[in-house]
């Protein structure tokens, strides 16, 4: 018998084999015309990506267009950004996430943590997708760098599975993959490129799209190839990441169970307002009078709200 030699703790995140850089997506901006020819990513939409991490060391480069952008407070930073990107995936991962604001200590801004995972889409959760992969050039095949690319919102999950299914529909030649180009190129509106919007409800989204579909053009596996994608399969399949259920982390609050808790129930601010003064403003209290009440049926809980 195997014996299991362990200290308790948790097993850690499984990492890519190659260090990376990532890319998350970005709507446009009509406003930002005036940038159309010097950042058309800025205003058409597009990939971003940082050229240097958050302690000021270099990234692994990318062979896309290198800006220089500022920040609020003045600072300027650079980034890759282009609107589309030339693309070979070569593994992905994809998960559900129950989310909640809470207030960073050290700067005061509001950012999001995960308090719950599933595998499936449930009602009030919002997608995670990561897909790793090779980004050419796009005036030399030759020039290649390897990215992450980051979908975590639902007008870009939706439409990065349109375009998916698109590509997926062209038949790859004997040994080789598929290289895919995806983002935007805007549409023509009285004779000129103008950014493409969609809009759900009241939000407004750029959306991801396969482009040159009449025009594929394949890559040779190679063992270089086959060896990213072998080497990859850990990360892909990492437990931790993959696991569902409650994340358990130390500074999960009960204000933020009971906030994410009260999301999937869909209760107003009313009724949230009336459960906590009912349970004397305490969270714990609150959070255990509305565990056991019954979701909505929302019928299957793997149907995208397209």
């Amino acid at each position: 018998m195997q014996r299991n030699f362990s200290d308790g703790s948790q097993d850690a995140y499984a990492e890519l084999p190659v260090k990376v850089t990532g890319l998350g997506w970005r709507r446009g901006n009509s406003q930002l015309s005036a940038l159309k020819e010097t950042d058309p990513a800025q205003y058409f939409g597009g990939w971003r990506g940082f050229v240097n991490d958050k302690d000021g060391n270099p990234n692994p480069v990318l062979p896309l267009p290198v800006i220089t952008r500022e920040s609020d407070n003045g600072k300027s930073f650079q980034v890759y950004a282009a609107p589309y990107i030339i693309f070979l995936p070569i593994q992905h991962r994809t998960r559900f996430e129950l989310r909640v604001k809470v207030k960073d200590e050290q700067t005061g801004q509001e950012r999001n943590k995960v308090v719950s995972v599933s595998k499936k889409f449930i009602k009030g959760y919002e997608p995670h997708r990561q897909i790793f992969g090779m980004v050419f050039s796009r005036t030399n095949p030759d020039e290649t760098g390897l990215a992450l690319l980051y979908i975590d919102k639902w007008s870009s999950f939706i439409s990065i599975e349109k375009a998916g299914e698109k590509w997926n529909k062209v038949k790859p030649q004997p040994n080789t993959a598929i290289v895919r180009r995806y983002g935007t190129m805007g549409k023509m509106v009285d004779g000129k490129y103008v950014p493409n919007f969609e809009t759900r409800g009241e939000s407004k989204s750029t959306p991801i799209e396969a482009i040159g579909l009449d025009k594929p053009t394949f890559y040779v596996i190679s063992d270089a190839l086959n060896d990213l994608y072998d080497r990859s399969l850990d990360w892909r399949n990492c437990t931790r990441w993959n696991a569902v259920g409650e994340v358990t982390e130390k500074e999960v609050t009960p204000l933020e169970l009971f906030a994410a808790r009260a999301k999937e129930l869909n209760l107003t601010d009313e009724e949230i307002g009336q459960i906590i003064a009912e349970n004397g403003n305490d969270y714990a209290k609150a959070l255990e009078s509305i565990q056991a009440i019954p979701e909505e049926p929302q019928g299957e809980e793997n149907e995208f709200p397209y």
